[in-house]
């Protein structure tokens, strides 16, 4: 009898998939064509115009996420008061979302983007 039990919890927990990973929302559409920044799928998500080989303007961009700055969760720092650098104090978040590279501005690309590695 509790072989019999044990055998079929296991045949039910075997057929199960896995849980899929969440996926960051900020990650949700890019490279998805727009005209207006509105347009993209996260409000953090920005429309960059992309031109052609001459320069000229397309009509429509891409939807992009642009990387945090370096400032970004940095201690403030006021001019005569101590600073905390224990181990402890905190560190700033990472520029982009997990698996995402940030690249540089350059090369007809305005601002730094965050890019899947």
């Amino acid at each position: 009898m509790h072989v019999l039990l044990a055998a079929l919890l296991f045949a039910t927990t075997a057929g199960r998939l896995p849980k899929q990973i969440s996926r960051d929302p900020r990650t949700v559409g890019m490279g998805k064509s727009c005209r207006k920044n509105a347009e993209c799928k996260h409000r953090s998500q920005r429309c960059v115009r992309r031109s052609n080989a001459q320069g000229k303007p397309l009509e429509t961009g891409i939807c992009v996420l642009p990387c945090a700055s370096f400032e970004a969760g940095t201690q403030k720092v006021t001019p005569g008061a101590t600073v905390d650098v224990t181990p402890k104090a905190k560190k700033p978040p990472p520029r982009c979302p997990a698996t995402y590279l940030c690249r540089s501005a350059g090369s007809g690309v305005p601002i730094d983007i965050c890019v899947k590695q």
